[in-house]
Protein backbone atom coordinates (compact mmCIF):
# COMPACT_ATOMS: atom_id res chain seq x y z
CA UNK A 1 0.00 0.00 0.00
CA UNK A 2 2.95 2.29 0.67
CA UNK A 3 4.00 1.91 -2.97
CA UNK A 4 0.46 2.84 -4.04
CA UNK A 5 0.63 6.18 -2.24
CA UNK A 6 4.19 7.01 -3.37
CA UNK A 7 3.69 6.53 -7.10
CA UNK A 8 1.69 8.86 -9.33
CA UNK A 9 0.84 6.18 -11.87
CA UNK A 10 -1.79 3.50 -11.49
CA UNK A 11 -0.75 0.69 -9.23
CA UNK A 12 -2.33 -2.72 -9.75
CA UNK A 13 -2.31 -4.98 -6.70
CA UNK A 14 -2.89 -8.62 -7.55
CA UNK A 15 -3.88 -11.19 -4.92
CA UNK A 16 -3.64 -14.89 -5.74
CA UNK A 17 -4.79 -17.47 -3.19
CA UNK A 18 -3.56 -21.04 -3.56
CA UNK A 19 -5.72 -23.57 -1.75
CA UNK A 20 -4.46 -27.01 -0.72
CA UNK A 21 -6.17 -30.25 -1.67
CA UNK A 22 -8.47 -29.87 1.35
CA UNK A 23 -10.38 -26.97 -0.24
CA UNK A 24 -12.68 -27.59 -3.21
CA UNK A 25 -14.18 -24.10 -3.53
CA UNK A 26 -14.16 -20.71 -1.83
CA UNK A 27 -15.60 -17.23 -2.26
CA UNK A 28 -13.52 -15.13 -4.62
CA UNK A 29 -14.60 -11.82 -3.08
CA UNK A 30 -13.98 -10.71 0.48
CA UNK A 31 -15.84 -7.59 1.58
CA UNK A 32 -15.59 -5.49 4.71
CA UNK A 33 -16.86 -2.01 5.38
CA UNK A 34 -13.60 -0.42 4.22
CA UNK A 35 -12.14 -2.77 1.61
CA UNK A 36 -13.20 -5.27 -1.02
CA UNK A 37 -10.76 -7.93 -2.19
CA UNK A 38 -11.26 -9.82 -5.44
CA UNK A 39 -8.92 -12.76 -5.46
CA UNK A 40 -7.60 -14.99 -8.18
CA UNK A 41 -7.84 -18.56 -6.97
CA UNK A 42 -5.87 -21.71 -7.61
CA UNK A 43 -7.25 -24.96 -6.22
CA UNK A 44 -4.65 -27.70 -5.86
CA UNK A 45 -7.56 -30.10 -5.30
CA UNK A 46 -8.16 -29.88 -9.06
CA UNK A 47 -4.79 -31.52 -9.72
CA UNK A 48 -4.60 -35.31 -9.82
CA UNK A 49 -1.56 -35.62 -7.56
CA UNK A 50 -1.16 -39.37 -8.04
CA UNK A 51 -1.21 -39.08 -11.85
CA UNK A 52 1.27 -36.19 -11.80
CA UNK A 53 3.53 -38.17 -9.46
CA UNK A 54 3.40 -41.25 -11.73
CA UNK A 55 4.30 -39.17 -14.79
CA UNK A 56 7.34 -37.66 -13.06
CA UNK A 57 8.33 -41.04 -11.57
CA UNK A 58 8.37 -42.52 -15.08
CA UNK A 59 10.63 -39.69 -16.26
CA UNK A 60 13.05 -40.30 -13.39
CA UNK A 61 12.96 -44.06 -13.97
CA UNK A 62 13.73 -43.69 -17.67
CA UNK A 63 16.54 -41.20 -17.05
CA UNK A 64 14.68 -38.35 -18.77
CA UNK A 65 15.91 -35.03 -17.36
CA UNK A 66 13.40 -33.21 -15.17
CA UNK A 67 12.29 -29.76 -16.25
CA UNK A 68 11.63 -26.83 -13.91
CA UNK A 69 7.88 -27.50 -14.19
CA UNK A 70 8.44 -31.09 -12.98
CA UNK A 71 10.46 -29.86 -10.02
CA UNK A 72 7.76 -27.40 -8.98
CA UNK A 73 5.07 -30.07 -9.31
CA UNK A 74 7.06 -32.38 -7.03
CA UNK A 75 7.35 -29.63 -4.42
CA UNK A 76 3.59 -28.95 -4.53
CA UNK A 77 2.31 -32.53 -4.91
CA UNK A 78 1.86 -33.17 -1.16
CA UNK A 79 -0.42 -30.12 -1.01
CA UNK A 80 -2.72 -31.59 -3.69
CA UNK A 81 -3.79 -34.43 -1.38
CA UNK A 82 -6.57 -33.87 1.18
CA UNK A 83 -5.94 -34.61 4.85
CA UNK A 84 -2.76 -34.46 6.91
CA UNK A 85 -2.05 -38.18 6.63
CA UNK A 86 -2.52 -38.19 2.86
CA UNK A 87 -0.20 -35.21 2.53
CA UNK A 88 2.44 -36.94 4.67
CA UNK A 89 2.23 -40.12 2.55
CA UNK A 90 2.67 -38.12 -0.69
CA UNK A 91 5.49 -36.14 0.89
CA UNK A 92 7.34 -39.37 1.71
CA UNK A 93 6.82 -40.62 -1.87
CA UNK A 94 8.21 -37.36 -3.25
CA UNK A 95 11.25 -37.54 -0.96
CA UNK A 96 11.95 -41.14 -1.99
CA UNK A 97 11.66 -40.15 -5.65
CA UNK A 98 13.94 -37.14 -5.11
CA UNK A 99 16.66 -39.52 -3.93
CA UNK A 100 16.53 -41.22 -7.34
CA UNK A 101 17.08 -37.93 -9.22
CA UNK A 102 20.65 -37.94 -10.57
CA UNK A 103 21.18 -34.16 -10.47
CA UNK A 104 22.23 -33.20 -6.91
CA UNK A 105 21.08 -29.60 -7.32
CA UNK A 106 17.64 -30.80 -8.36
CA UNK A 107 17.57 -33.19 -5.39
CA UNK A 108 18.35 -30.35 -2.99
CA UNK A 109 15.75 -28.11 -4.68
CA UNK A 110 13.04 -30.76 -4.31
CA UNK A 111 13.90 -31.61 -0.71
CA UNK A 112 14.19 -27.96 0.35
CA UNK A 113 11.02 -27.08 -1.51
CA UNK A 114 8.90 -29.76 0.14
CA UNK A 115 10.15 -28.62 3.54
CA UNK A 116 8.94 -25.08 2.86
CA UNK A 117 5.69 -26.05 1.11
CA UNK A 118 4.77 -28.71 3.66
CA UNK A 119 5.73 -26.78 6.78
CA UNK A 120 2.21 -26.71 8.28
CA UNK A 121 1.56 -30.46 8.24
CA UNK A 122 4.93 -32.20 8.01
CA UNK A 123 5.84 -34.62 10.77
CA UNK A 124 8.69 -32.89 12.68
CA UNK A 125 10.71 -36.10 12.97
CA UNK A 126 10.44 -36.64 9.24
CA UNK A 127 11.39 -33.00 8.67
CA UNK A 128 14.69 -33.63 10.47
CA UNK A 129 15.29 -36.72 8.31
CA UNK A 130 14.86 -34.60 5.17
CA UNK A 131 17.23 -31.95 6.52
CA UNK A 132 19.85 -34.64 7.19
CA UNK A 133 19.40 -35.94 3.63
CA UNK A 134 19.98 -32.43 2.26
CA UNK A 135 23.11 -32.08 4.37
CA UNK A 136 24.35 -35.51 3.25
CA UNK A 137 23.72 -34.60 -0.39
CA UNK A 138 25.71 -31.38 -0.01
CA UNK A 139 28.40 -33.21 1.95
CA UNK A 140 28.53 -35.88 -0.75
CA UNK A 141 29.03 -33.20 -3.41
CA UNK A 142 31.91 -31.70 -1.44
CA UNK A 143 33.45 -35.14 -0.90
CA UNK A 144 33.23 -36.00 -4.62
CA UNK A 145 34.80 -32.67 -5.54
CA UNK A 146 37.65 -33.27 -3.09
CA UNK A 147 38.17 -36.81 -4.44
CA UNK A 148 38.42 -35.50 -8.00
CA UNK A 149 40.80 -32.71 -6.98
CA UNK A 150 42.98 -35.21 -5.08
CA UNK A 151 43.03 -37.65 -8.02
CA UNK A 152 43.93 -34.83 -10.42
CA UNK A 153 46.72 -33.70 -8.12
CA UNK A 154 48.15 -37.22 -7.88
CA UNK A 155 47.90 -37.67 -11.66
CA UNK A 156 49.77 -34.40 -12.22
CA UNK A 157 52.44 -35.42 -9.69
CA UNK A 158 52.88 -38.78 -11.45
CA UNK A 159 53.14 -37.10 -14.86
CA UNK A 160 55.68 -34.62 -13.51
CA UNK A 161 57.84 -37.44 -12.11
CA UNK A 162 57.66 -39.24 -15.45
CA UNK A 163 58.67 -36.04 -17.26
CA UNK A 164 61.68 -35.65 -14.97
CA UNK A 165 62.72 -39.20 -15.88
CA UNK A 166 62.49 -38.25 -19.58
CA UNK A 167 59.71 -40.74 -20.28
CA UNK A 168 58.09 -40.22 -23.69
CA UNK A 169 55.02 -37.97 -23.67
CA UNK A 170 52.95 -40.60 -25.51
CA UNK A 171 53.69 -43.09 -22.71
CA UNK A 172 52.78 -40.47 -20.07
CA UNK A 173 49.51 -39.80 -21.92
CA UNK A 174 48.72 -43.51 -21.93
CA UNK A 175 49.46 -44.02 -18.23
CA UNK A 176 47.82 -40.84 -16.87
CA UNK A 177 45.00 -40.24 -19.33
CA UNK A 178 46.18 -36.64 -19.69
CA UNK A 179 46.23 -34.92 -23.08
CA UNK A 180 49.44 -33.86 -24.78
CA UNK A 181 48.53 -30.20 -24.20
CA UNK A 182 48.04 -30.82 -20.46
CA UNK A 183 51.40 -32.59 -20.20
CA UNK A 184 53.21 -29.86 -22.14
CA UNK A 185 51.57 -27.19 -19.94
CA UNK A 186 52.68 -29.13 -16.86
CA UNK A 187 56.20 -29.35 -18.30
CA UNK A 188 56.25 -25.58 -18.91
CA UNK A 189 55.04 -24.90 -15.36
CA UNK A 190 57.78 -27.14 -13.94
CA UNK A 191 60.45 -25.34 -15.93
CA UNK A 192 59.27 -21.86 -14.85
CA UNK A 193 59.11 -22.76 -11.14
Amino acid sequence: MEKYYKEDENFNLRLVIIYTGDVKSAESVFETSCITLRMEQAFLSHIDGEAAFDTIRQKVGSGTPLEDDDLMKLVLLPLTIPGTEGKQVMLEKVVELAEQVKDNEQQIFILSGVIVASDKFINREYLEQIRRRINMTQLGQMYEKEKIEYANKKTREMALKMLKRNIDIVDIMEVTGMTEAEILRLQDEAVTV
